[in-house]
């Protein structure tokens, strides 16, 4: 209730303004004659014959000061108590201080007893030449107010202009449209000026507005197709660091795979910081999964979520390959045993082993010594048993005389 009264005691304050200023600059214009008149005739009696211009000047001048200010003051007013509740009725604005600017100018010629009648009806020629003058200052005009008017540019919103006039998308937050130019505040926190023809005749606008309250920012990534896509974006989308944007793949060819992040911002100078992050999460996942990928091998590298390291062991064929990959499978339960090729002389055979948190080192050792236990009971066992006595020399028969 209180924020109520105040807005009203703000809106009728601002009126109570306009008025006071519009009584002002008609007592300013009469006053002014006055004076001007009296002066001449006491202090500058031999300027007698221009005193008509010189009022009429005096009240030129008057008149346009006092319309300014009565522009500016409804303008404001106009900001404060519509625009504030609907962004579509910022181009309003505009149209309102082309109006009122009409009508200054037209109160200034008046003020000289110059007919704006006659300045409309004139000469062909003269109008044509006046169009040729105006053509761009026009054409900025009217595309300033199309674009406010069909809410192709809103005030406040973020967007990206993409135009064949410059070559440089430009994405940034609209905070004024002008009569001529628009202003966007980039991702940079720079202010750049963009003619509002260009805009709205020669550029595609995208607007950044997710159903929410924040914006959602649309990035295209690039990586070699040399690793898994899948396995890049399971490690991107399980960060906890990286809530506030989401991994997509939306192409995939032999040479290259691209991705797209989604990221959520609220304000436009985010984007710079939160594009570096998803592009340094593509880069650090594609190198992560690279350097496993060039370890273990395209095959044997992911088993469902676990890290699959294989390692080849070699051994001789003199003992059982099958009781060998059973009792190595007792002391490695969690390592699939394969045998790749018997031979002649030497079995290979391959240990798909489980990294689960061990370093490659620790796993080679441990699986290579389970190997060569196993192998040697083994060879052990296969082995004939001998009689450790020797034979009694003193007896005979031993051949001995």
């Amino acid at each position: 209730m209180a924020k109520s009264k105040s807005n009203m005691a703000a809106k009728r304050d601002q009126i109570l303004k306009i008025a006071s200023e519009v009584i002002v600059g008609v007592i300013l214009a009469i006053l002014s004659g006055f004076l001007a008149d009296l002066f001449i005739n006491m202090f500058l009696p031999q300027y007698k014959s221009y005193e008509v211009f010189i009022v009429e000047s005096v009240h030129a001048v008057i008149i346009l000061i006092v319309g300014l200010l009565i522009v500016g003051s409804f303008i404001k007013y106009l900001r404060e108590v519509l625009i504030k509740t609907n962004r579509g009725l910022y181009g309003i604005s505009l149209v309102v201080r082309i109006i009122f600017y009409i009508i200054i100018l037209a109160l200034v010629m008046s003020a000289f007893h110059v007919s704006v009648t006659g300045i409309l009806a004139g000469s062909a020629i003269g109008g044509v030449v006046l169009g040729l003058a105006v053509q761009t200052v026009a054409s900025n005009v009217l595309s300033s107010v199309f674009a406010t008017s069909s809410n192709a540019i809103k005030f406040g919103e973020v967007i990206s202009v993409n135009s064949w006039v410059w070559s440089v998308e430009t994405t940034g937050k609209v905070i004024d449209v002008k009569t001529l130019f628009s202003k966007i505040q980039t991702k940079d926190n720079n202010v750049i000026y963009l003619p509002n023809s260009e805009i709205l005749g020669n550029s595609v606008i995208t607007e950044f507005r997710n159903t929410g309250s924040n914006y959602v920012y649309p990035l295209n990534i690039t990586a070699q197709a040399d690793v898994p896509a899948d396995k890049i974006l399971e490690e991107v989308n399980a960060r906890d660091d990286l809530k506030d944007m989401k991994f997509f793949l939306t192409s995939k060819n032999g040479i290259s795979n691209t991705f797209e992040a989604l990221i959520s911002f609220n304000e436009v100078t985010e984007i710079n910081e939160k594009t570096a992050r998803a592009n340094m999460a593509i880069d650090g996942a594609y190198w992560d999964i690279k350097s496993k990928f060039n370890v273990l091998g395209p095959n044997s590298m992911y088993e469902g979520s676990e890290i699959v390291y294989p390692v080849t062991v070699t051994l001789n064929s003199d003992v059982s390959s099958e009781k060998l990959i059973e009792e190595t499978g007792k002391l490695l339960p969690d390592t699939e045993i394969i045998l790749l090729t018997r031979g002649a002389g030497t079995n290979v055979f391959l240990a798909k082993v489980k990294l689960s948190g061990r370093t490659m080192e620790k796993t080679i050792n441990e699986t290579n010594l389970a190997f060569e236990k196993a192998y040697g009971e083994l060879k052990r066992e296969s082995e004939p048993k001998t009689d450790d006595k020797k034979p009694d020399d003193s007896k005979p028969g031993n051949g001995k005389q």
